[in-house]
């Protein structure tokens, strides 16, 4: 099958374009001029050189396809009109042109985050006819692209994928977590007592590539994670005994992460940057719940994790250290 994919240069897309390749697809894959392709060159993937600013310049490509991968997406930004600009608008803007320039296409894949549907309550799974509540800006920007491409589901077979945390090698967004766990320390927010899910990069591309491989309702969500629900003080736990360690709990009041968090956001205005850790962030950390599951799309399509969070952690603190990263 050949798919288009967005987000193929980035930590999730470029898993799921391995895995594309390992099932036997050909992906093609949209860049940017300033675009970092260099591991796409070596993989030998077909590259479609745009902008999801231009979505109108990738007709002619996408009406060479049979199914679209829409990973590419912002986890930080100044505003929210930039959240939304990219999570949301641009969403609906690449399924309008996949609509009409391919009536055939037999599967648009969108990547949202469980961070659309909003938290939970204590260790069980948000139910699945609750709706959505996101907490922060990046949470509404998600539900907005999930919004603006349910537009197009009556003419698309649509599916949306909601994961959890995702980490594994090449992650760039778990790398501080991993790099104080290295050292013995593992700060949590509060009491760390919060429950969450995780999923390795390679599970989560695994049910990504099962989504355009098996027939399904359109209009189909998914949450995707391991099967357990963590404690923040049990995922720090696990994180620091990948590298032998017996971590030093720091817990810290919610007021320090406040605190970081604005002087982190004052930092990004001075240099005119994006932080990844602001206000936003520790809106998301001082939930209760972010439990998510994987029961429908193991119901529907037969997916399940096959990476525990002990395995997984170990062989991505193997490749931090063998890429000095740590």
């Amino acid at each position: 099958m050949r798919v288009f994919v967005t987000g193929g240069t980035g930590f999730v897309g470029s898993h799921v374009v391995e895995h594309l390749l390992e099932a036997g697809h050909s992906p093609v894959c949209l860049v940017r001029k300033s675009s970092d392709t260099k591991h796409l060159e070596e993989l030998g993937v077909e590259l479609c050189e745009g902008s999801m600013s231009k979505p109108a310049a990738l007709a002619d490509t996408l009406a060479g396809v049979e199914a679209v991968l829409h990973i590419a997406g912002i986890i930080k930004a100044r505003t929210y009109d930039e959240f939304f600009a990219v999570n949301g608008a641009a969403c609906g803007e690449l399924a309008a042109v996949a609509a009409k320039a391919n009536p055939d296409l037999k599967r648009f894949v969108l990547v949202s985050s469980v961070a659309a549907q909003g938290p939970g309550e204590g260790n069980r799974g948000r139910s699945a006819g609750r709706e959505p509540e996101p907490v922060s800006q990046y949470g509404k920007s998600k539900l907005a692209g999930e919004r603006s491409v349910r537009e197009f589901c009556g003419d698309l077979p649509l599916t949306i994928v909601r994961p959890p945390i995702v980490y594994g090698p090449r992650d760039y967004g778990m790398l501080d977590v991993f790099k104080m766990a290295s050292y013995g320390l593992a700060p949590v927010y509060g009491k760390g007592a919060g429950y969450l899910s995780v999923v390795h990069v390679d599970d989560l591309a695994r049910a990504i590539v099962a989504c355009i491989e098996q027939e399904h309702p359109s209009g189909s969500v998914f949450t995707v994670d391991d099967g357990k629900a963590y404690s923040w003080l049990e995922l720090t736990k696990a994180i620091a005994g990948a590298f032998g360690k017996r971590p030093l709990t720091l817990k810290l009041p919610p007021v320090a992460f406040k605190i970081a968090a604005n002087l982190s956001e004052g930092y990004g205005r001075v240099v005119g940057k994006a932080m990844i850790f602001g206000r936003d962030k520790c809106l998301e950390m001082g939930q209760e719940s972010w439990v998510c599951g994987h029961e429908e799309i193991s119901a529907v399509l037969g997916w399940s994790p096959q990476i525990t969070l002990e395995e997984g952690a170990a062989e991505t603190a193997r490749w931090y250290r063998e890429n000095r990263w740590i």
